[in-house]
């Protein structure tokens, strides 16, 4: 059944929301994103009050908001309020004015909800069996213990970037003395939940502003030139090195910093300090960012509520590459035989190849993705192919691999695409490069092979003698016009592997 699903997340820092199509084939896609910062949660103090002027800011944008979701058609919205709204002793009164002028009709979640929520954005979208969890929101910090992508534990602390900001830097900038207190107060207070203590060297997967923050510097430094901020590794030493260099900046230098801004540049210390201690208490070598948290989780539930299976998917990069195929109308049938092909040659030439095993899932993908950019034109589209696979929804991959994958849909057809690898320098290799362009071969084949896209050529027998490697083709009837053009690729297939190549 087609639908749009609007999710609103109101915090204690910003409001947000997604507007998600899902299509009729089953396929969705986010078709519109807002964010505002709101600041509800600010001067609420020890009273926990909401004030008047936060809760001015807060209504005129969901007032706006609204406007959103009715251009859209939106047919059903999941409105979910938080750590502010959820502490406010006000909060009845405030929820029955946005009803009133927004015409929006909040679900105040629990904490552990939260998490939970938390939890399904990250287990339907990073390939990750054991960590924990870490969103440092604007007023609650969500915790949350996934052991074989189950989570065994959660809990929701009632500190974050805003109100840790206003408790131990009322007046001036952050100086060493209120970062110590903080400090000191953050390991006393993670030092109380029982079930965290024993966990060591696992990985934190970090949601919210203040860790997407220092992932965005993270990346300037690094020169990772790629979009988004899901699923890039920073590892323990260099969150360390970037919270010494914030915390040693006056708040007019972060403001001017690339991705802290003005908007965040008072709360950035208070927002990343809980994932440092973390960090230490816990022993962990690295951090994942997370590009999704409550939003997506909010979707995925609903998306997945009728499934025997649950509420995730157990093979997310084959979940998402469903989704990408349908989304972009690609021929799935031919897809999956190039796909097929393309495996058989690489099982049965393991002992001429030698590729690291990682590259078969790799090839995998590239195959099932290799004609995507037919959707935005077929001229030219293994290079359309190559930004879509870039920027699409790609899941249960690195960011490398994303990136290695793009080149091998890039290089599915014998055209030069001229994109130069120096341009990833911060994730791939010369070496990495080279090994892509051995491994397309295997897809140019397997391409021509279903020239036709009628599925004549079922199969592939490989056979190597000496310095010949001969495909014996299954087919269905004679296939003299697949062979012919197949064999086009034989001069690539000697360059790649140093034999000659023989079609039967």
């Amino acid at each position: 059944m087609e639908q749009k699903i609007a999710i609103i997340d109101l915090g204690s820092n910003s409001v947000r929301m997604i507007v998600m199509h899902i299509f009729p084939n089953g396929s969705y896609k986010m078709v519109d994103q807002l964010k505002e910062m709101v600041r509800l949660s600010e001067g609420m103090g020890i009273d926990n009050k909401l004030k008047p002027l936060a809760i001015e800011r807060t209504v005129h944008v969901l007032k706006l908001y609204k406007r959103v979701l009715d251009i859209h058609n939106v047919d059903v919205t999941y409105a979910i309020a938080t750590a502010a709204v959820r502490n406010a002793v006000n909060k009845d009164a405030f929820l029955k004015r946005v009803q009133k002028e927004a015409f929006l009709n909040f679900d105040v979640i629990s904490g552990k909800q939260e998490a939970y929520y938390d939890y399904l954005g990250v287990v339907n979208t990073l390939n990750i069996d054991d960590c924990i969890l870490l969103d440092t929101g604007g007023g609650s910090s969500e915790i949350v213990h996934i052991v074989n992508r189950k989570p065994v534990n959660r809990i929701s602390i009632p500190y974050g970037a805003v109100n840790l900001f206003e408790r131990f830097c009322k007046q001036g900038d952050w100086n060493n003395d209120k970062i110590n207190d903080l400090q000191n107060f953050l390991q006393k207070e993670f030092s109380k939940i029982e079930w965290l203590i024993g966990i060591k060297e696992l990985p934190i997967i970090g949601l919210g502003g203040s860790i997407r923050a220092i992932a965005k510097m993270y990346k300037r430094k690094e020169q990772i030139n790629i979009e988004g901020l899901h699923n890039i590794e920073i590892s323990a030493n260099e969150v360390n090195e970037l919270f010494e260099r914030l915390s040693k900046t006056s708040i007019d230098e972060r403001r001017r910093m690339n991705g802290v801004g003005k908007d965040r540049a008072d709360i950035i210390i208070s927002g990343t300090l809980p994932l440092k201690i973390l960090m230490e208490i816990t022993k962990s070598k690295k951090l994942i960012v997370s590009g999704n948290g409550l939003r997506e989780g909010v979707f995925y539930m609903h998306l997945l509520k009728n499934r025997e299976e649950g509420e995730y998917f157990e093979d997310i990069l084959t979940a998402s590459i469903d989704n990408i195929l349908k989304n972009y109308d690609c021929n799935e049938t031919h897809c999956q035989l190039v796909e097929k092909l393309s495996l058989q040659m690489y099982d049965q030439l393991k002992a001429v190849h030698s590729f690291p095993d990682y590259t078969r899932r790799l090839l995998s993908a590239a195959a099932l993705l290799h004609d995507i950019g037919t959707y935005v034109d077929y001229y030219n589209h293994h290079k359309h192919g190559f930004y879509l696979t870039l920027n699409s929804k790609l899941y249960g991959l690195s960011n490398k691999e994303i990136v290695m994958c793009a080149y091998l849909v890039a290089m599915h057809r014998n055209e030069d695409i001229r994109i130069d690898y120096k341009g990833f320098v911060g994730l791939i290799t010369k070496d990495d490069y080279d090994l892509v362009k051995k491994l397309s071969v295997f897809i140019k084949i397997s391409e021509e092979l279903d020239r036709t896209e009628i599925g004549i050529v079922q199969g592939i027998e490989v056979k190597v003698n000496g310095k010949q490697v001969i495909l014996d083709l299954r087919t269905l009837k004679t296939a003299v016009l697949e062979k012919t053009i197949a064999m086009k690729s034989a001069k690539a297939f000697e360059k790649a592997f140093g034999k000659k190549l023989i079609i039967k």
